[in-house]
């Protein structure tokens, strides 16, 4: 067994670490050591190319219907926001002192 780090496989395999932690959810086998995690890089190759069609499940995202709504509802917040900051923040501090 080739045992190597998730660094080692991201660089054989010429991926992310992200893209690593997607694949382990979808069942990229490793093995757990202590905190980490070690993979055995032929096996890791078996496995994606036996997956290579398959849509992952963790990277799956559906459309949010009235994602435009929430947006404009944002937009309008951060306005009224900057209106209410307005007017507690004076614009004009005199902050130094005229002593003479």
């Amino acid at each position: 067994m080739n045992s190597m780090t998730r660094q080692e496989l991201c660089a054989h395999l010429k991926i992310s670490e992200s893209t690593v932690r997607r694949l382990e959810l979808d069942g990229l086998p490793c093995t757990p050591v202590g905190r980490s995690k070690r993979y055995d890089l032929a096996e890791c190759k078996q496995w994606l190319r036996a997956n290579q069609g398959k849509k992952c499940q963790s990277g799956s995202t559906s459309k949010v219907a009235g994602t435009s709504v929430s947006w404009s509802q944002a937009e309008e917040y951060i306005e009224s926001s900057r209106q209410v900051r307005r007017r507690v923040m004076p614009s004009s501090l005199n902050l130094v002192s005229n002593s003479n």
